[in-house]
């Protein structure tokens, strides 16, 4: 089934909403041996979808690149990093589990954002339809971090992003396909994530549980791409919070 160019045009927009908000799902993969920049990656990964009938590659501009320096500090097991998106200050508050599966393994993270008020009504006020796929709240950021600094600082890094959208055309869902370079204390993390991001309306669903469609969507794709690419990418379960641990040497 093919995509409608308003359908095409919304998802580009990032103007959709999602299934099971309060959860993440992906999977995870180490780019290796490329010389290519985040944005050659992703153009890279582009091409295993000519012709696809079922993974329709849905491409945002400019890889709608973000580019910001992340916090991290932790506690309670939770993560809590705070950045920057579109000169907008916000904290995504995580706690991570991993679902053993075949073919891989699969990141199921309770997520949650916590933006400033007075920012995102400066700043978001177009742009407020991307966040209707997320479980956000709206706060004085300042006061919640006050609330928050008996915190441990785990470290910080640069962030470098671009992604696109893949559309199943089976049942209307949507993935996010992103490349992050992250660079901390002169450490590089190079990885392509494959994300659940949320579906469009009015197509067939399959009579299984939610969660069990979004996962096995999430294996396919990461499976399609993968069989591509199986120089390039190697499965893997390191978070960002990691990595930036371990290149501060933190906690």
């Amino acid at each position: 089934m093919a995509i409608s160019h308003k359908n095409l045009a919304q998802i580009q927009k990032h103007d959709f909403t999602k299934e099971l908000k309060d959860f993440e799902y992906e999977t995870k993969f180490d780019i290796r041996g490329s010389k290519l920049g985040s944005l050659g990656v992703l153009k890279k990964i582009r091409g295993c979808f000519k012709n696809n009938q079922r993974f329709i590659l849905c491409k945002v501009k400019g890889g709608d690149k973000l580019l910001t320096r992340v916090f991290f500090f932790f506690g309670d097991k939770t993560e809590y990093s705070l950045f920057l998106y579109r000169g907008v200050r916000m904290v995504k508050v995580k706690r991570h589990r991993i679902i053993s599966g075949t073919p891989f393994r699969i990141f199921k993270n309770d997520e949650q954002l916590v933006i400033d008020k007075d920012d995102f009504s400066k700043k978001l006020n177009r742009l407020q339809h991307r966040f209707k796929r997320h479980n956000y709240r709206l706060v004085n950021l300042d006061n919640f971090l006050k609330e928050k600094s008996s915190l441990i600082d785990v470290g910080e890094m640069v962030k470098n992003r671009v992604k696109d959208f893949v559309f199943d055309s089976r049942d209307g869902r949507i993935y996010a396909v992103a490349v992050t370079f992250c660079e901390s204390k002169n450490k590089v993390q190079k990885q392509l994530e494959i994300e659940y991001a949320g579906y469009l309306p009015g197509f067939k669903k399959k009579k299984l549980g939610i969660e069990k469609q979004v996962i096995a969507g999430v294996q396919e794709l990461s499976q399609y791409i993968y069989k591509h690419f199986p120089k390039m990418l190697k499965p893997s379960i390191e978070r960002k919070f990691e990595f930036v641990k371990m290149a501060s040497d933190k906690i």
